[in-house]
């Protein structure tokens, strides 16, 4: 049986709420009786009902973690940056997994209000779906921070990363090294960071006369299979680019295991760049040349832009715009030697 405040009480024959002031540390009883409460308590194992108190206090102490790929170890690393901002805080977290499904993503926004979280800290599926639903949650009083992806509809905190620059360094690394077609296997297209790359490289491959065919665009809808399958798709084509840029780090993992299926070499036969960096850009041969994020930073970014909000509810906070770290490796051909 379970031990209560009323049972231990009964023991030492001393109201139930002295022993509730003894084991909070509270004023009003004597050490001695204090002593003798704490350690028949411990006898006992009593736990104490953290939610039924946390939810006399109103609040519950549980932040809610919404990502669309658990499997991704940009989010894994994010999630677990933002729990050692949290739990030092005795802040718990549920976390939801959307797998890019908006309609998944409305029935898990709609459990956490139901658990009445103190806030959401969130990676939508989409840049405007939901829109609706995100601002009920404010409207309850529930804090929404976004992180990595956001609600182009909605003026919430968000922490980001600079898509748009970091396509763009990119793209002119690939200009310089004489490339003038390129293909795009793009994230799940409508999300923020799907049109954010994309858009961002087709606007500078533009600027730099560099080709982009429509059929050189193929969706991995964010995922490894959906990736391979894309490359499959494109390599298809009677035209091929010169250079192939792939817009995650679980994405890569699906397109190298195409060119290994197709025999394609990098970088003789096609130069491959990526968006994100992982232990696999390393070991590939040739190691792949990417733009590489701070998942970790970012994590810790929003978690306290969360206990910002909690703590300082009128208090304007600005979104936070991260800078990416380019790293030059082996993947790409560079066509200025070969031309000469």
């Amino acid at each position: 049986m379970k031990a209560t405040l009323k049972m231990i009480a009964q023991a030492l024959g001393v109201h139930p709420s002295t022993v509730s002031r003894a084991l909070s540390g509270k004023p009003g009883v004597s050490e001695e009786m204090r002593a003798k409460i704490i350690s028949l308590a411990q006898e006992m194992g009593y736990l104490p009902d953290s939610r039924a108190r946390s939810l006399r206090q109103g609040h519950t102490k549980i932040i809610g973690i919404v990502i669309p790929d658990m499997g991704n170890p940009f989010f894994s690393q994010a999630v677990s940056a933002m729990e050692k901002v949290l739990f030092p805080l005795e802040y718990s977290f549920f976390l939801c997994v959307t797998e890019e499904d908006s309609e998944k993503e409305k029935v898990l926004l709609e459990n956490l209000v139901s658990y009445k979280v103190d806030g959401i800290l969130a990676a939508p599926v989409d840049r405007v779906k939901n829109t609706k639903l995100y601002k009920e949650v404010q409207k309850r009083g529930i804090p929404v921070i976004f992180f990595d992806r956001r609600l182009v509809t909605i003026e919430t905190p968000y922490a980001v990363i600079d898509n748009r620059g970091a396509v763009t360094t990119i793209v002119d690394y690939l200009w310089k090294k004489g490339h003038r077609t390129l293909g795009v296997i793009t994230l799940h297209r409508e999300s923020y960071t799907g049109m954010e790359r994309l858009e961002a490289a087709i606007e500078r491959a533009k600027e730099l006369k560099i080709e982009i065919k429509p059929d050189w665009i193929k969706d991995g809808m964010s995922t490894e299979t959906g990736a391979y399958k894309a490359a499959l798709e494109l390599f298809k084509g009677s035209e091929l680019p010169t250079a192939l840029f792939v817009c995650n780090n679980v994405m890569a993992l699906g397109v190298l295991r195409a060119l290994k299926e197709l025999k394609v070499k990098v970088p003789e036969d096609m130069s491959l760049v990526t968006f994100d960096d992982s232990f696999w850009n390393q070991i590939f041969e040739p190691p792949v040349t990417c733009v590489a994020q701070d998942p970790e930073q970012l994590g810790m970014i929003a978690a306290t832009m969360m206990l910002n909000r909690i703590r300082y509810p009128e208090k304007k906070l600005e979104g936070v715009v991260l800078k990416t770290r380019f790293i030059e490796r082996a993947s790409v051909k560079d066509l200025t030697k070969a031309r000469g």
